[in-house]
């Protein structure tokens, strides 16, 4: 049934050459490294615990990786400033904040100069295994260049 209804629209006169440009593209070896390291990636993923869980969902994920981008740099970033990038309501990053901090992903500290503010840091935990995810994409990506 996909096939009536993709193919016309791949098929048309004016999509033919992007078609077989595309289709050229994709053939070449480099995709399939490509894609061998994204499968590599989604198996990874699945046999990790805590990674599948703050990937199930691009907003958590996403502000894990602002968290952990915030300790690299040595940076302090707050439950306001990861709302602002995730780009959700109020309620919902704070539910994701709490979540993490429960699951001893993130912990949290007072801010010294404003004592409302909380600052969100990654915890040890989560810092070791993204540290070995890390390294493995790492290895796969050299593997890739081999």
């Amino acid at each position: 049934m996909t096939e009536k209804v993709i193919k016309p629209i791949f098929f048309q006169k004016n999509n033919y050459s992007n078609f077989v440009d595309l289709d050229k593209k994709i053939k070449k070896l480099e995709s399939l490294k490509i894609i061998n390291l994204i499968m590599s990636y989604v198996v990874y993923r699945d046999n990790n615990k805590m990674l599948k869980y703050v990937s199930r969902n691009i907003s958590i994920w996403k502000m894990c990786l602002l968290v952990l981008e915030s300790y690299v740099r040595s940076k302090t970033i707050n439950e306001k400033d990861i709302i602002e990038n995730i780009q959700c309501s109020i309620m919902t990053g704070n539910t994701y904040i709490k979540e993490l901090v429960e699951l001893d992903i993130f912990y949290q500290e007072p801010d010294e100069k404003d004592k409302r503010k909380k600052n969100i840091f990654p915890s040890r935990a989560f810092l070791s295994e993204m540290n070995t995810f890390i390294e493995y994409l790492q290895n796969k990506i050299s593997d890739l260049t081999l």
